[in-house]
């Protein structure tokens, strides 16, 4: 799966090979830490709006080209987003495709996988799925970097305890000073209960709270990691 993906926000593969019965996987190397450790160091610090929406639209860029492929994460979360420094910017990178699946046509998911605090409400009553519950774990993501906790609890919280607030939808509230409507209310509709009223990424990307975002971030971000690319293959 992984080898049929090549976007700028997402990890690239370039090999694989067995050695002693092993599995190794060769990969793009991020050199920035992860999310999770990005928002750990904020220690408490709000993220300024510009740069969550400059975060998230990356996000949301590299996970509608996995959907384009037919292709669900399933463990989306910051642990497995990767960050890559490139001159003055930071291209934010999913990683991690350890739990994803291949669609195949319309067929949805069953199976029970992924991280408790980023399950979505589907997948905790054990009922099929699709690209919904990727839209969830995007919301959950833009729920932590605007709050710089858990959307639905700490880790060591017991799982009936964060099922329950996943079900009744109960998660941490954005600063309502500190960010601006569209982006609340974007987030409101990441984290629907109901799968079907969730946005998709076509629509995410069109939403007012990040639209202008999307539309730059492949022109610059994509032309640098291109060029990144091309000096590193001399």
């Amino acid at each position: 799966m992984m080898s049929r993906l090549n976007h700028p926000n997402i990890i690239h593969f370039y090999n694989c090979f067995v050695d002693d019965r092993s599995l190794h996987i060769v990969m793009e190397y991020a050199q920035g830490g992860t999310l999770k450790e990005y928002i750990d160091k904020r220690k408490g610090v709000l993220i300024a709006e510009m740069e969550v929406v400059y975060l998230f639209s990356q996000l949301v860029l590299g996970l509608h080209h996995v959907h384009k492929a037919d292709i669900l994460h399933r463990d989306l979360k910051p642990s497995n987003i990767l960050l890559h420094a490139v001159g003055i910017h930071t291209v934010f990178k999913i990683a991690d495709f350890g739990l994803s699946k291949m669609l195949e046509s319309k067929t949805k998911l069953s199976s029970i996988l992924g991280t408790p605090c980023y399950l979505a409400p589907e997948l905790c009553e054990g009922h099929s799925y699709g690209k919904g519950c990727d839209i969830w774990a995007l919301g959950c993501i833009l729920c932590e970097i605007m709050t710089l906790e858990k959307a639905f609890g700490a880790q060591q919280e017991a799982l009936g305890s964060v099922v329950r607030k996943i079900l009744q939808c109960q998660y941490s509230r954005p600063n309502a000073e500190k960010y601006g409507r569209h982006l609340r209310s974007l987030l409101d509709r990441l984290l629907s209960v109901d799968p079907a009223q969730r946005p998709t990424t076509e629509m995410i990307m069109a939403d007012i709270a990040v639209a202008e975002m999307c539309l730059k971030l492949p022109l610059n971000i994509g032309l640098i990691a291109c060029q990144s690319t091309f000096s590193n293959s001399n």
